[in-house]
C-alpha cells in the first residue's frame, strides 16, 4: 500500500456476485480467441447511500458526504471470460482505484488490487454486481474523481477504467440536511 501527500486514507473493499442462468452467449472463449471476442466493460459506476443486491441500491444525492463517511459504490462488469476450473468454471476480476481533486491528474491516494475476486460457478456466465467501499477519512471538503480501474485477469485484454465524481462536504452540511429532513 502506497500512501500520497501523508494521508491515512482506507480502502475497504467488498465484492458481491450472484450468478444466474447461463446463456450460450455467455460460454467461455477458447485460447486463440477471435478479435470480435467480448471485451470487459462496466456499467455506470452509481454513488450509494445502500447496496442490497443486484440492482437494488439507493443512490446517493449529488454524491455528496463527509470524510467521516464511506463511499460506497455499485457497478455492474460484464464482458469478462471464464476458464474451465476442475469440473466447473471460475473469472478472475481485480479492481485497482485511485482518488484524485476534480481538474487535477495528480493522485492522491491509489490502491492497486482494492478488490482481487475469483467467482467460481458450475457454468460460465452469470449476473454480477461490485461493491466497493472506501473510507474517505483525511480528506478535506471539495470535488473528487474516483477511478476505477477493472483487469480480466482470464481474458488479459485491456482494463476497462472509468470515473465516479464525487464530492466531500463540511460536517456541518450534512448534518443541517438531516435535521431539515426530520422536520
Amino acid at each position: 500500500m502506497r500512501w500520497l501527500l501523508g494521508r491515512r486514507l482506507g480502502f475497504l473493499a467488498v465484492v458481491t456476485v450472484i450468478l444466474v442462468g447461463v446463456s450460450p452467449a455467455d460460454e467461455p472463449k477458447e485460447e486463440g480467441r477471435p478479435e470480435n471476442a467480448s471485451k470487459l466493460t462496466m456499467s455506470p459506476a452509481v454513488a450509494c447511500r445502500d447496496v442490497v443486491g443486484f440492482e437494488d441500491y439507493e443512490p446517493l444525492p449529488d454524491a455528496a458526504l463527509t470524510s467521516e463517511e464511506k463511499l460506497i459504490v455499485y457497478y455492474r462488469p460484464s464482458g469478462f471470460e471464464w476458464t474451465r476450473d476442475g469440473r466447473g468454471y471460475k473469472a478472475h476480476l481485480i479492481q485497482d482505484g485511485r482518488i484524485r481533486q476534480r481538474g487535477s491528474k495528480t493522485v492522491l491516494l491509489k490502491k492497486d488490487k482494492l478488490i482481487d475476486y475469483e467467482p467460481k460457478n458450475a457454468q460460465p456466465g452469470g449476473l454480477t454486481y461490485i461493491k466497493c467501499v472506501i473510507s474517505l477519512k483525511g480528506l478535506k471538503p471539495g470535488e473528487y474523481n474516483f477511478d476505477i480501474i477493472l483487469h480480466d485477469e482470464v481474458g488479459k485484454g485491456a482494463p476497462a477504467t472509468q470515473t465516479l465524481k464525487f464530492k466531500v462536504v463540511p460536517v456541518e452540511e450534512t448534518k443541517g440536511k438531516s435535521e431539515g429532513d426530520q422536520r
